[in-house]
């Protein structure tokens, strides 16, 4: 008999789960399986495998990729798949960040922070989060509950946070104050005012945490996919949209203008009155370049999009969020496909669409 390769185990293995998310994703059963990768020990459920590549979403939230061939000493552990409880996932952060950090642990959030900060930290992570499901429940939206608790981690110096970031192959500046990593599910940052919560600079922080906290919170609530491309001018344009005070804090900030990101308006009215083509919200649309050689531009364009969309025709923009966010795990995301999905919604018409977007929010004072 012909003895198979370990990795042709593991592609058996999970063959089940393969066909059986093919034949209906939305039923198909997870169970949990357990592997050994790079030394270290992994526990959750495969989301997507192939003969090149494996995604495993852990029992912690974190969501491991590689090729078959690197796993060892796989197998089956369990029926059915159980995300670790809150309690579960602080002691992990106790034993991974040690007496230097303390945990603190709200009703969604388990924030990381230096000893003593716990004020400065935990609660405005949580106010974020209610925040987010009451701007889009109140819209229409369906917020799903997060499948684990929402882990963010403040380092008291850049070093330190440099030096983590770099072990998960992310490079930082001083100037990126923070990131919310989808590989590992995490919110990490670095305390720019160095514990002032009166420094000037306490508003980066501020502004950091709205932020990157929208990113969390959107891909752990199903607006976006953890596990298939999104477009960035989606992703980037909910997070610029709760950056303006009357989203992400409507509760003080009642006026419709409070919900204008005024920095964003102010980029895209400039951009639009001077050098902005006729034809470019198409270019957003079936493409990520626009992010990597005009970022402002690209960001701004993205925030005055989602916010025109979101203001106008918020149940045709949830429809269209639950159209990408349901892509196939693992998958690309041509242009020819971009634009097919944002037509099926929205319609073909360009030319009528971009002159709406532009009139609207030309009009914003």
């Amino acid at each position: 008999m012909k003895k198979l390769l370990p990795h042709k185990w593991l592609l058996m293995l999970l063959a089940p789960i393969a066909s059986g998310a093919a034949a209906n994703s939305a039923q198909a059963q997870a169970w949990t399986l357990r592997l050994d990768l790079d030394g270290q020990e992994v526990v959750g459920t495969s989301v997507f495998n192939s003969p090149e590549k494996v995604l495993v979403l852990g029992v912690d939230g974190q969501i491991w990729e590689f090729a078959p061939s690197e796993a060892k000493n796989f197998a089956k552990v369990a029926d059915g798949f159980t995300p670790w409880s809150q309690s579960q996932v602080r002691g992990e952060l106790l034993r991974e960040f040690g007496n230097q950090f303390e945990v603190t642990g709200t009703g969604h959030y388990l924030v990381v922070h230096p000893p003593g900060q716990r004020d400065q930290w935990a609660n405005r992570f949580e106010q974020l989060h209610r925040s987010f499901q009451g701007y889009f429940t109140s819209r229409g939206f369906r917020v799903a509950p997060a499948q684990f608790p929402l882990v963010a981690v403040v380092f008291p110096t850049f070093a330190e946070y440099a030096k983590h970031s770099a072990k998960l192959g992310v490079r930082v500046s001083p100037g990126m104050v923070g990131y919310y990593s989808s590989r590992t599910n995490r919110v990490l940052m670095y305390d720019v005012s160095a514990g002032r919560t009166d420094d000037n600079f306490w508003e980066e922080n501020a502004a950091t945490m709205v932020h990157e906290a929208t990113h969390q919170t959107a891909f752990n609530a199903g607006i976006h996919s953890r596990t298939a491309e999104q477009p960035k001018w989606i992703v980037e344009g909910l997070a610029t949209m709760f950056e303006a005070p009357g989203v992400w804090n409507a509760s003080a900030y009642r006026r419709a203008s409070d919900r204008i990101n005024r920095g964003r308006l102010d980029w895209f009215q400039d951009y639009a009155a001077k050098s902005r083509s006729p034809g470019s919200l198409k270019g957003l649309i079936q493409s990520d370049r626009v992010f990597a050689q005009r970022p402002d531009i690209a960001y701004s364009e993205s925030w005055a999009l989602c916010f025109y969309l979101v203001e106008t025709d918020p149940r045709r923009f949830a429809q269209y969020l639950t159209t990408i966010a349901a892509r196939p795990a693992a998958s690309a995301y041509p242009a020819a496909q971009r634009i097919a999905d944002f037509e099926a919604v929205f319609g073909s018409d360009w030319n009528m669409l971009e002159a709406r977007f532009l009139r609207y929010i030309q009009a914003l004072k």
